[in-house]
């Protein structure tokens, strides 16, 4: 649905961001009634409104997808959860700043440098997307963590970390981009140091689906983009045949779809900077809107899971040349 198809209703009259929100993800035209204007000089006088805020222009690393991705989801952050949701993966671990952590798909950098202010580690952040990896860097510098907290861009295809290098390796929502998915838990097993740990939490396709059905489509940052959602039984089945004692193999769905909602619901009552974010920069919100729509859909239809694994490296690693 397209953002002029409801920014008004019935006469012209406005309708407030948090229906609009709300109409575009239940799929519905906002009604509201129709609203008689007194005229004359028994006419009410028009409420004080507070000026509108002005936004700050992009930074040289920002884009509008990253500045409006902020604003729903917190700072340093592109996707729900914030930093609650990648301590909580990162609790199993007991972290401590003798330890070493590897984060795949660091986005923007909020979990990434939320590790490093919590438990003093040094992590290096590793995300597939430029714009995001970019984004990320600078926030680091920014923050003053560009060398605990560092965000490098890494591409998948060739990926090939230094053997038994790291203590802990954290992925969240975000091999789903990977074509090869046993190769790049091949990788982070050789990364691993013996009795290594690895926290993930994935988008999983149903496991009666095949990877390319229809219903899969258009559920990645982009509609167009490419996507390689594995099903849970794959996940088991790799994690099972490298050196890892599986530990946890959890369905957070129900979790990760409240984790979505609060994000939304926080966004479209929180006003002021948001607010003005939301319309300034409207055709932004709505590719967020209608991303997470799609993917909410597919929850709710039992075709996309978000699955959490944790597990344990056991000794003895296998050559990379006998991969």
């Amino acid at each position: 649905m397209v953002l002029t198809g409801i920014m008004k209703s019935g006469g012209g009259v406005k309708v407030p961001l948090r229906l609009r929100l709300r109409a575009w993800w239940e799929g519905e035209e906002v009604q509201l009634p129709q609203l008689a204007i007194p005229t004359g000089s028994g006419a009410s006088k028009t409420e004080a409104r507070p000026p509108d805020l002005t936004i700050p222009p992009l930074l040289p690393w920002e884009t509008e997808a990253i500045r409006i991705q902020e604003q729903v989801w917190g700072a340093g952050y592109y996707k729900p959860g914030g930093e609650e949701h990648v301590l909580g993966l990162a609790k199993p671990f007991g972290l401590n700043p003798s330890l070493t952590v590897m984060e795949f798909g660091a986005g923007l950098g909020g979990g990434t440098r939320a590790l490093v202010n919590e438990f003093g580690v040094w992590v290096s952040g590793l995300e597939p997307t430029a714009d995001l990896a970019k984004a990320g860097k600078e926030l680091s510098i920014k923050a003053g963590l560009e060398k605990k907290a560092d965000i490098v861009r890494c591409s998948p295809e060739g990926f090939e970390p230094k053997q038994e290098s790291v203590d802990c390796i954290l992925s969240s929502e975000s091999l789903y981009i990977v074509e090869d998915n046993p190769k790049i838990l091949k990788s982070f097993e050789w990364a691993l140091k013996p009795r290594g740990q690895i926290s993930i939490t994935d988008f999983v396709r149903n496991d009666a689906l095949d990877i390319n059905d229809q219903r899969l489509q258009g559920l990645g940052l982009a509609p167009t983009d490419k996507t390689f959602f594995a099903s849970g039984a794959e996940y088991v089945k790799w994690f099972r045949e490298l050196n890892f004692d599986l530990r946890v193999n959890e369905d957070i769905t129900a979790r990760y779809r409240k984790m979505i909602m609060d994000g939304w619901l926080e966004f479209t009552q929180a006003g002021g900077e948001k607010a003005a974010h939301a319309k300034a920069l409207p055709e932004e919100v709505v590719k967020e809107v209608q991303l997470w729509t799609r993917r909410v859909a597919a929850m709710d239809a039992g075709d996309l899971k978000v699955m959490r694994y944790y597990a344990i490296k056991l000794g003895g690693t296998k050559l990379m040349s006998n991969w």
